[in-house]
């Protein structure tokens, strides 16, 4: 017994055949007749990994070259998705100037709908912000003499408007031709945007005498610039 505790109490020695040894060639002799072979455990961190210095120069300036191109292409394609999608969202602006409205009770007749005439008021009011927003005023044009007739308007009617109901007027310069502007209108329903109307107008521009003129030349090239896929 005393035999077996003394062989289980060596630490860090095992018996190997005669015709093995340790990697670094180091054993010694027991007096069994076996070889003995002292045991480490093996240190991760003192393995030796691949040096960098390792790797050819050319490779690294290469796969540096290659990177980088990938990135520069990779940014050109993402602005060149931007510039199109700014260029959608204008055009897709561009082609009616919104004006939000609500409808007013003096605006209902006996029906409790929106009476048919004041349809022509609320695309007349939408005309008249539209030249705010190209920068002329009717005010402005009035003190001059000059003016704008509505010569030609006709009227599509899809669905009645009621008391409190929401609504947009979606205005259009449509074409410049001598001394007309055309002009379409659409109105809606908000938030569902259900067709409530359609309606074409026809203005002409008369000068002092009050005889037609061609359209304005300041207000035909502020039209022109906010909607530039207008007919000419």
């Amino acid at each position: 017994m005393q035999q077996q505790m003394g062989s289980l109490g060596a630490p860090h020695v095992a018996r190997l055949p005669p015709q093995l040894g340790t990697a670094d060639r180091r054993s010694f002799c027991s007096g069994h007749g076996h070889r003995l072979l002292r045991t480490s455990r093996i240190r991760l961190d003192r393995v030796p990994l691949p040096a960098l210095d390792a790797v050819p120069k050319s490779c690294l300036l290469r796969d540096a070259a290659i990177t980088a191109r990938k990135s520069r292409l990779l940014d050109e394609d993402a602005q060149s998705v931007s510039e199109s999608n700014q260029l959608q969202s204008v055009r897709k602006e561009d082609e009616f100037f919104e004006v939000e409205m609500m409808v007013r009770d003096d605006d209902l007749d006996e029906f409790k709908v929106v009476n048919n005439a004041i349809y022509a008021s609320y695309i007349q009011r939408g005309r008249d912000l539209l030249l705010e927003k190209l920068g002329i005023k009717v005010s402005h044009v009035a003190a001059t003499g000059k003016a704008m007739a509505l010569s030609e308007l006709n009227l599509k009617y899809f669905k009645p408007l009621k008391s409190g109901d929401r609504f947009i007027v979606k205005v259009k310069p449509a074409k410049i031709t001598g001394v007309r502007l055309i002009v379409h209108h659409i109105i809606e329903t908000l938030p569902d945007r259900k067709l409530v109307l359609e309606a074409k107008a026809t203005a002409v521009f008369l000068n002092e005498d009050y005889c037609p003129t061609r359209v304005f030349p300041e207000l035909s090239a502020r039209v022109r610039e906010m909607f530039p896929c207008m007919e000419c």
